[in-house]
């Protein structure tokens, strides 16, 4: 059953982030890496009444690409008959149990995502960490026909880790839990994107790649930098910063934004945290510019395999953007502390000084 048995606070796997930053909110999802075993399970701290909602991933063992294929152009990947299973055990999550509802999902070529919506009033003693064991065993087989005993032969899974005619899932799985309407916004906008995204990394794989220890003449060598993107954006002489503070109004910053989004049309790069309201709205204005190209530090470090958000990986695939970091990788995501960003707004004046020193350097010299 989905009943609560026993709970054993237990230490993640590992804790690094894996870089979804839910378009930059103030109340970032943190996803983390759980391990699942006979002997611990995990305590998760949330309030066990009313609607809760949890982002779920799921692996196959050995990232075989047999649940789906990715079309460019289509907003959902074509099913493989594996596929057509896993979609099946996520329908039959609500007419199994009414309490639960899989409100939005979508089945990768090696994993799945989905945001479980769990009424607490209605299943109060629902056990995440036993959904999971039931779920995966249901998608397994069609007809969720995985439920029904194997042999340890079986368990153990052929080539690939997988057994013919079933899944065999990772044994470890992804989780974040999403208490804000905005959390819950960019976990859908991140599923709904979740192919897109896939296709731009497939196509432009030295775009998404982390580039660590990267130096330039621009960036300060005794900091520890690291980079995803058009590092030629590095090269140009004209950047310039922008700092729009949260203390004011957004229209009573309008001119600044105008003053900075006029300059980006002419050719010039804006680097920019993006993190307040007013920067957030710029970084919106310039993605709405064909030709506007932009460096965007962030207070944390890039992991490999760092996942940026979805608009991100947009114009990473196009080629318009710079991420930038200047923190070591064991700088987490979230929680963001004041302490660094204020540590990288003074790195971005340091970065565009060198850039105006550049300028001057190669400014033509009047003669009289």
């Amino acid at each position: 059953g989905l009943g609560i048995q026993r709970e054993i606070s237990t230490t993640p796997k590992t804790d690094r982030i894996r870089g979804m930053e839910t378009e930059r909110l103030h109340s970032p999802v943190s996803i983390c890496y759980y391990p699942i075993s006979k002997k611990s399970a995990m305590k998760l701290q949330f309030r066990r009444h009313g609607k809760q909602f949890f982002f779920l991933t799921a692996c196959l063992q050995g990232r075989p690409q047999v649940l789906s294929r990715l079309v460019a152009g289509e907003k959902r990947p074509f099913l493989l008959p594996p596929g057509e299973w896993v979609r099946e055990a996520l329908l039959m999550v609500h007419k199994t149990h009414p309490a639960l509802t899989v409100s939005d999902y979508v089945i990768m070529p090696d994993h799945v995502h989905f945001l479980l919506i769990v009424d607490f009033d209605r299943e109060p003693a629902f056990d995440l960490i036993s959904f999971i064991h039931w779920w995966r065993e249901m998608a397994a087989e069609p007809n969720g026909r995985g439920l029904r005993p194997r042999t340890p032969d079986a368990a153990q899974g052929g080539a690939g880790g997988q057994s013919p005619g079933r899944l065999v899932w990772e044994k470890g799985y992804w989780i974040s839990l999403a208490w804000y309407a905005e959390q819950r916004k960019a976990i859908r906008l991140y599923i709904r994107n979740n192919p897109a995204r896939a296709l731009w990394k497939r196509a432009h794989p030295d775009r998404f790649r982390v580039m660590a220890g990267i130096r330039h003449p621009s960036l300060d060598p005794t900091l520890r930098w690291s980079a995803m993107g058009d590092a030629t954006l590095l090269g140009s002489p004209f950047r310039f910063p922008v700092r729009l503070t949260r203390r004011l109004p957004l229209a009573a910053q309008e001119t600044a934004l105008t003053e900075a989004l006029d300059r980006a049309r002419r050719g010039m790069i804006p680097v920019c945290g993006f993190i307040s309201t007013a920067e957030h709205e710029l970084e919106h204005r310039l993605r709405a510019e064909p030709d506007a190209r932009w460096i965007k530090t962030v207070p944390h470090g890039l992991v490999p395999g760092y996942d940026p958000a979805v608009e991100d990986s947009r114009a990473l695939a196009a080629g318009r953007l710079l991420l930038l970091s200047s923190f070591p990788s064991e700088v987490p995501v979230s929680p963001i502390t004041r302490a660094n960003c204020d540590l990288m707004n003074e790195r971005i004046l340091t970065l565009c000084g060198a850039a105006a020193e550049s300028i001057r350097t190669f400014a033509p010299v009047e003669t009289h």
